[in-house]
């Protein structure tokens, strides 16, 4: 009978990150040689656990194959994704060049449609760099596109701002909404 060997639990603090033989079946590769040769590039950065155990980075790892192999990572195999790594496997462009998408994340990232539009809206608001690429792209930010057009009128508008003013805590902002709203009657 062949023993089968345990599976190596990561360093405290460390629960996402993959195992050498981990690492290799995300890449898709038959053994752990080219996980290694990847550390000694310096294309994978080690933590190291018990006994000189190496342990990747997720995001790490999907970036990787998206670059080694060119095609999309492969969804998550049942453990919590976090968000730095969805926002990490964000910024790294496809093979083509091309700047991931909102689907490449649900498909690429293997989590829910709904906290995938949280985390790509985060990424576009607060990451400059990614609204210059989807902007390059053509695609726009359709998720941090505003209100459908204001149908009301001008002079609608500006009253409702001014009755807004209204309950600001300033006396002095509340008596110049308050002199605007009477000149425009």
């Amino acid at each position: 009978m062949i023993a089968s060997r345990k599976a190596v639990r990561p360093p405290s603090g460390y629960e996402g990150h993959l195992s050498r033989r981990q690492a290799a079946s995300e890449l898709g590769l038959p053994s752990e040689f080219k996980i290694r040769q990847f550390e000694r590039e310096g294309r994978l950065r080690p933590v190291r656990g018990v006994m000189g155990s190496a342990w990747y980075s997720r995001a790490e790892v999907l970036a990787l194959r998206a670059v080694v192999r060119g095609t999309p990572a492969p969804v998550n195999r049942g453990q919590r994704v976090s968000d730095g790594e969805l926002l990490a496997l964000l910024r790294h462009e496809k093979a083509a060049g091309q700047p991931r998408s909102l689907v490449d994340l649900v498909v690429e990232g293997g989590v829910s449609i709904a906290r995938a539009e949280k985390i790509y809206r985060f990424w576009l608001k607060h990451d400059e760099e990614a609204l210059a690429t989807q902007v390059r792209a053509g695609r726009g930010a359709p998720l941090l596109a505003k209100e459908p057009s204001e149908r009301r009128a001008s002079t609608r508008i500006e009253r409702d701002s001014l009755i807004a003013q209204m309950r600001d805590p300033d006396p002095r902002v509340r008596a110049t909404a308050f002199e605007r709203l009477k000149q425009t009657r």
